[in-house]
């Protein structure tokens, strides 16, 4: 094969059977790896890193954000380099353009999670370095999910979104027990290295320098399809629950629920201070209330989430002690119970080894 030849990867089977044909169904095989993660909240916050920043480390005491000094010449305004630490993972995601992910974010979003929804079903892992890889998909797959009325409209929010989509760059280290795996070859790499649309087929372009198994393709969650079609707090709320379900699986396998506090929600939807706004019902409660309803409304039965919370409380009560008790059912309760019995048979399976290892030891 050339160097220069565009590989068109088909899709195979990387996540389980029983997940491909929920995708077919209901949801998305989506990535969860750490890495991946930490770039979608550096991205979907652009125009608001230390204000997320700063709640972020309030709400998870394991997670640190760390903002390097802006090269000579330019502002944090202007370009934004910000090092993300959790969950044995550290990821460096490099910005240059603040202001152009500002403009594009609504369409970013959810064209960023597509990508990565799409790069889930295919095997990068079995690529040579000399090879380029293309990710390939109907630019019409945007209407028939609910995400724009339009092909023109679609057309337009790629357009938009494509250059900060190409902007993204990242290097970083995951450590995996005593290993250490690097993100890039070497040093900060642009994730994608082009997108453009022609005749009508979105073609976006995957960096052969990255690992992309390190950065995106370690773990799995599935996103329902109602994702695309909701108002972007629902949506915002739904990604982030998806994320942090596969976090959760002990707490699903074992209550059929799991908890996300309003003050985690206030970050994750970037809404403002309630100490700086002069209605905080209509500014933080009512768009956190809004989204959960939305996401009731749409879903089928998988997904219910419980506001829980004391209407007759002020808002500093209702950020403080209230909750979004999120209930899974059916399908959705079935993969992460399966990922739940996964862990415990492998903890089980740790125990029997040390325990024969110690008794060999002994004799």
């Amino acid at each position: 094969m050339k160097e220069n030849e565009i590989v068109n990867i088909t899709p195979t089977i990387d996540a389980s059977k029983s997940l491909q044909k929920k995708d077919e169904q209901k949801f998305f095989s989506f990535p969860n790896s750490p890495a991946s993660n930490s770039m979608i909240n550096i991205v979907s916050h652009a125009d608001n890193l230390e204000a997320f920043a700063e709640r972020m480390e309030e709400n998870s005491h394991s997670t640190q954000i760390d903002f390097f000094t802006p090269p000579d010449g330019s502002s944090k305004e202007v370009s934004q380099r910000v090092k993300y630490s959790t969950d044995n993972t550290e990821t460096t995601v490099h910005l240059d353009n603040i202001d152009l992910f500002s403009k594009a974010k609504k369409p970013l979003k959810k064209i960023l999670t597509y990508t990565l929804v799409k790069l889930s079903r295919e095997n990068v892992n079995t690529l040579t370095g000399e090879q380029d890889i293309a990710i390939r998909f109907p630019l019409e797959d945007f209407v028939d999910l609910g995400c724009y009325k339009t092909i023109t409209t679609a057309r337009q929010a790629f357009n938009q979104a494509k250059n900060p989509l190409t902007s993204i760059k990242i290097e970083g280290v995951v450590r995996d027990k005593r290993d250490m795996k690097q993100i890039t070859d070497s040093g900060i790499e642009v994730l994608f290295t082009g997108a453009h649309i022609k005749k009508g087929i979105v073609e976006i372009y995957l960096n052969k320098r990255i690992n992309w198994k390190v950065f995106a393709l370690q773990y799995f969650s599935i996103l329902p399809k109602s994702y695309f079609s909701l108002s972007d707090n629902a949506a915002d709320t739904l990604l982030n629950i998806s994320m942090l379900a596969r976090k959760r699986i002990s707490e699903i396998k074992k209550k059929g629920y799991f908890n996300l506090s309003f003050k985690t929600l206030q970050q994750i939807l970037d809404l403002p201070d309630e100490n700086k706004t002069k209605n905080p019902g209509r500014d933080i409660k009512e768009p956190i209330l809004h989204a959960i309803s939305e996401i009731n409304d749409s879903d089928n039965g998988d997904i219910h989430i419980e506001a829980c919370y004391d209407s007759n409380g002020n808002i500093n009560q209702f950020l403080t002690n209230g909750y979004a008790q999120i209930k899974v059912f059916n399908d959705y309760a079935e993969f992460f119970n399966g990922l739940a019995e996964n862990k415990e048979n492998r903890i089980e399976e740790a125990i029997k080894k040390h325990k024969a290892k110690s008794l060999v030891q002994k004799n």
